[in-house]
């Protein structure tokens, strides 16, 4: 008869699902995230955007929802703090705003030798932790793409060149062109536009 340990630690095993594509390696304990993971080792776009004739199309129908909120419904998410109404497409990413840059909240500490650096949340700390072990634990798996990143952030904004969303537009004398982040627009303003302005200025 199994003892108790030894039953919990084959529950904690079979209650995986796993992907059994060459080299993946993914498992979870959610039926329905390993569909969805699954679709990226494919090129099936079944989830189409049909608002306004778009005819956009995405593997997952999360990316179909971001690019409807960004694109057609222009969700945004408004910081209410005082005098800051910066704007975000995810709440995720307004609630991590306002306690790094608001409530200044850094809790978590890296016990790393000669770091010293703190967080406001686990996770932020979590991320920081892999500069010093160099894992890369977000791996993009689009067409075969396989490059791995240490933090989400920067796995989401490659990924984002994948799917060619570009949510930041420049409407600079109508120039309409668009960007995945904030930087860029900035970078495409400088070089674009601000010549153009000292050029007709002279």
């Amino acid at each position: 008869m199994l003892s108790n340990h030894n039953t919990i630690n084959t529950l904690n095993t079979y209650h995986y699902f796993h992907c059994f594509w060459p080299k993946c390696h993914y498992k979870t304990r959610n039926e329905s995230h390993l569909t969805d993971h699954k679709v990226k080792h494919t090129n099936i776009k079944q989830f189409k955007c049909t608002f306004n004739n778009c005819k956009k199309a995405y593997k997952q129908s999360a990316h179909l929802q971001l690019h409807k909120n960004i694109y057609h419904l222009n969700v945004r998410y408004v910081c209410d703090w005082s005098e800051c109404h910066k704007q975000f497409t995810q709440n995720r990413s307004l609630l991590q705003h306002k306690s790094a840059v608001h409530l200044r909240e850094k809790k978590f500490k890296c016990n790393e030798e000669n770091c010293g650096k703190s967080f406001g949340h686990k996770y932020n700390l979590l991320q920081h932790k892999r500069i010093h072990s160099g894992e890369k634990p977000f791996v993009c798996h689009f067409n075969g793409c396989n490059k791995r990143f240490n933090k989400k952030y920067y796995f989401n904004k490659h990924y984002k060149r994948h799917l060619d969303i570009k949510p930041f537009k420049c409407n600079y004398n109508e120039c309409n062109n668009s960007y995945i982040n904030k930087y860029e627009l900035q970078q495409h303003i400088k070089r674009k536009h601000c010549n153009e302005s000292q050029e007709s200025n002279k």
